[in-house]
């Protein structure tokens, strides 16, 4: 009986750490210098459209659509069970993520366009009792902007974040 729970802690583990892996080498890879503001407002949208599209891929356990309104890289690099791995700690917490549509995001990374055309936001929803905190990289294609690289926590006290998310280090 004591071995499940340390074969889940387990499955947890190495999920993080390649949604870190993956999250570090996109971010990595599109690091610029030089950075243009981008606006807060349009950038809210984007981040609620992708929380609902996160929402409803794990109500209906069907990523194929997020999978498919990413970037091709994203496409690439990911199939729909990959997506599903990804969210897997995220859809176990059980946190209804339409809650933040009714909040504006607090960003710990101001919304950015890199010189590499990419645009980085980093933040926070606090929605009592628990934070979302997200990671997120988009690429412009054909005149909209599509997901590159996603990280989401959620369900742990913003202090245990803080010693957990290496890979949201400014």
């Amino acid at each position: 009986m004591t071995k499940a729970p340390v074969k889940w802690g387990l499955y947890m583990f190495r999920s993080t750490l390649m949604v870190c892996a993956f999250l570090l080498s996109v971010m990595n890879a599109h690091a610029d210098k030089n950075v243009t503001m981008f606006d807060p407002g349009e950038a809210a949208k984007i981040v609620w459209s992708t929380f609902i599209a996160i929402e409803q891929a794990n109500d209906t356990l069907n990523y194929s659509v997020f999978r498919e309104i990413a970037a091709p890289e994203f496409q690439r690099k990911n199939s729909a069970e990959d997506v599903a791995k990804l969210f897997a700690g995220l859809r176990q917490s059980g946190v209804d993520l339409s809650r933040v549509l009714l909040l504006n995001p607090e960003y710990e990374i101001s919304p950015q366009i890199a010189e590499t055309g990419l645009l980085r936001m980093r933040g926070k929803f606090a929605v009592p009792p628990e934070v979302v905190n997200f990671d997120l990289l988009y690429q412009m294609i054909y005149g909209e902007w599509r997901l590159l690289g996603v990280a989401v926590v959620t369900g742990l006290e913003e202090a245990k974040i803080e010693r957990r998310r290496f890979w949201f280090k400014k």
